[in-house]
């Protein structure tokens, strides 16, 4: 028998009115929390010669229930594989551990893993303890008063300024943020974790190991405060758990009256990026309970239940063992109150969810940003994830065996069972999709009015807000080679015209034809000329109202031809056109000329409907209005590209696509809503699409997939 290695002590602690240890590695400054049975089996470890005479010191020595043989070689091997035990013989701890082959390459295994990976960085005490008085003041009662009261006026300014703060949100996850995003996350965490040791070393705890922990290659630091389990209190161990979440938090109050005070500015953009980044920290992450983070460890705290995370895999294993192989195992719940058996199964299916969950979004998030390599770290990960339980199963069929005798043919029969009932709800089973596509809103009719010739600015004869009727001056520009031009060539014709006379006169035909071909030639470029000389003269297309807010500048100036100089618009003439992906455009064709849902509660003029109008024939990634895109705060990413303005030409301007074709819609507006309604301004329109089953959507996801990486493969071709 192993025994227990010295340096441990054992301090008995209460909680809730349960009792429990607290088991102290002196040597290595680790702590660890066992109840009353473990406690018992480890202290009569050292004078056992055997499992079943340490099972009758215990029975013996003990009121209550004591261990089953199986819990008892859980606990040797908790412990042997957090050396707390010695022996003299390899083979003792190769049979508590299994550290043979089989182990290596499961290690092996878990180092491919690159979706998340740690890094210790020491021993940080000899600073903590330096540090800490100076920094004490920041976990006390008037921090948390100023806390208390930042916060108060932070999200007073949140609610006060949604609309801006929510607007600004639009391209946070674009490139261009992202080293920024980075680097925030890093400074909050490193943060997040001083707090940690500041209220442990408040207390009077110690932090002996540090680290950052990287999961798809965002830093997540940690610091070891299980020194904390030792406080009398149970507040002060809720203190040191929560001190990361209300540094976090600290600063996004910080942030968020900043970003008030300079919304428009650089040092408002990082507050903005500040304020989103602590806030996913702190309650995506930090706050989790299903994630073994502060959340956990609070909640851990509150209910009572030391080991709730791995009492929560447990009972999720026994369950499938019970299903699956038609094997009862003692549980790891014996003893205790149904509410809190109940309560730890509901949590350990929980956490299973949000690991498949994790594991889907970190997958999808690791191709996004890395491509092909993101794929491969993506299935390095899932190897191990799946190989490693694969294995242990494998490893303790014997054991299953002899439970059950028949455990192959109950795993075939409940496995086919399963399957089928799986086969039943992926076809049954669906949802009506909601359909929510964003729009934005334009003049019905608006014209845009731009120079057909080259020339200087003569005259400007309207204003901006001036209202003009169809055909109405609006400038007169002046190309004085243009006109000398045409003087030139009516004397040039009249020259000809008078060398044809004398020709004709002459009685010389063949060189009389030749003149009236050039005549004809002339005539073709006078017109020409003229109609380039009457371009100078810019008239109204339509009536309407002139939208051009700087014309008065463009007196003097020389414009090119095709420069656009003012709008022609309707006011009270608005409509909005909506922008449609393509999986939505067989739904959206079936509302033409019927009336749609359209949601303006952002803009506070709520939900209101509208008829749809038509529909493009055919998609395009032209982008329908720069209000769209994520760049100037609309709701769709955009692809910027540089562009020759013309051919061969060496000057480029930028210009932003679409991702993916997309159709434009046109719907009409009420008359009551349309004086509300400014031009640009973003709405989503809101419609039932059909019923979606999970085989069709999961066929869909996989289809996307299929044809997005097949363009990648042609445009890498081409």
């Amino acid at each position: 028998m192993p025994r227990l290695r010295p340096g441990l002590r054992f301090t008995p602690a209460k909680e809730a009115g349960k009792d429990h240890y607290i088991v102290e590695d002196t040597a290595r400054h680790m702590y660890y929390r066992i109840g009353p049975e473990e406690y018992l089996l480890l202290a009569h470890l050292n004078h056992s010669s055997s499992i079943e005479d340490l099972l009758q010191q215990c029975a013996a020595a003990s009121t209550h229930e004591i261990l089953s043989p199986e819990q008892a070689m859980t606990v040797l091997k908790w412990a042997a594989s957090r050396q707390l035990l010695q022996t003299d013989s390899p083979e003792m701890f190769n049979a508590l551990l299994g550290q043979d082959s089989r182990m290596k390459t499961m290690q092996a295994l878990n180092k491919m893993n690159l979706v998340s990976f740690k890094i210790p960085l020491g021993n940080p005490d000899p600073l903590l303890k330096k540090i800490s008085p100076w920094l004490q003041p920041l976990t006390g009662p008037v921090f948390g008063l100023l806390w208390l009261i930042a916060g108060v006026l932070a999200l007073s300014a949140l609610f006060s300024h949604w609309q801006a703060f929510h607007a600004r949100s639009a391209g946070f996850f674009a490139p261009a943020n992202l080293f920024l995003i980075w680097l925030i996350w890093l400074g909050l965490k490193l943060l997040h974790e001083l707090f940690h040791a500041l209220v442990c070393y408040r207390y009077g705890g110690r932090i002996h190991e540090a680290g950052i922990l990287f999961i798809l290659f965002m830093p997540f630091t940690y610091v070891d405060a299980t020194s904390s389990w030792n406080f009398p209190s149970n507040l002060q161990r809720l203190h040191v758990a929560a001190a990361g979440i209300f540094s976090e938090l600290a600063v996004a109050w910080i942030a968020l009256l900043v970003w008030a005070a300079h919304p428009d500015t650089t040092t408002g953009l990082i507050a903005h990026r500040t304020v989103i980044v602590a806030g996913i920290s702190s309650l995506l992450f930090n706050g989790n309970p299903l994630m073994r983070f502060d959340g956990y460890y609070i909640l851990s705290d509150l209910v009572g239940i030391p080991n709730l995370y791995q009492l929560g895999l447990q009972s999720t294993k026994e369950f499938w063992a019970r299903l699956l192989l038609n094997i009862t195992n003692p549980s790891s719940m014996a003893g205790m109150p149904k509410g809190k058996r109940l309560f730890i199964r509901v949590y350990g299916v929980m956490v299973y969810i949000w690991r498949f969950l994790v594991l889907a979004s970190l997958g999808y998030m690791a191709s996004k940003l890395f491509g092909g390599l993101g794929i491969l770290i993506s299935l390095a990960a899932l190897l191990v994830w799946i190989v490693m339980p694969l294995h242990g199963f494998v490893t303790r069929w014997p054991s299953y065996k002899a439970m059950n005798p028949h455990v192959a043919r109950d795993l075939l029969l409940r496995s086919l069972v399963l399957a089928c009932v799986a086969g039943v709800l992926l076809i049954t089973v669906g949802w009506k999709r909601s359909i929510r596509a964003p729009a934005v809103v334009e003049y019905e009719h608006q014209y845009r009015v731009k120079t057909k010739a080259d020339g200087f600015v003569a005259k400007i004869l309207v204003r901006d807000g001036e209202k003009v009727t169809k055909g109405q001056p609006l400038l007169i520009l002046d190309n004085p080679e243009r006109r000398t031009a045409l003087s030139t060539l009516k004397l040039e014709m009249g020259r000809t015209r008078l060398q044809a006379r004398i020709a004709y006169n002459s009685g010389h035909l063949p060189a009389m034809q030749v003149l009236k071909h050039k005549e004809q030639a002339q005539q073709t470029r006078l017109r020409q000329e003229e109609e380039e000389v009457a371009s100078l003269r810019i008239t109204a297309p339509a009536g309407g109202t002139v939208i051009a807010p700087h014309i008065e500048q463009l007196t003097g100036t020389y414009l090119k031809k095709g420069r656009e100089i003012l709008w022609i618009v309707n006011p009270a003439q608005k409509h909005l056109v909506a922008s449609i992906a393509q999986n939505d455009i067989d739904r959206m064709r079936a509302l033409v000329n019927h009336t749609i849902t359209i949601d303006m509660r952002d803009s506070d003029l709520g939900l209101f409907t509208g008829r749809v109008e038509r529909i493009s024939p055919t998609a395009s990634t032209e982008l329908i209005h720069p209000g769209l895109a994520a760049k100037y705060g609309g709701p769709i990413d955009v692809l910027e590209k540089m562009m020759a303005r013309g051919k061969n030409s060496m000057r480029q301007q930028l210009q932003m696509q679409f991702f993916n074709p997309r159709f434009s819609m046109e719907i009409s507006l009420p008359g009551d809503v349309v004086h509300k309604l400014h031009p640009g301004q973003i709405a989503y329109v809101l419609a039932r699409g059909p019923r979606v089953t999970l085989r069709q959507k999961i066929n869909d996801i996989f289809s996307a997939w299929i044809k997005k990486k097949d363009r990648a493969a042609a445009a890498k071709g081409r």
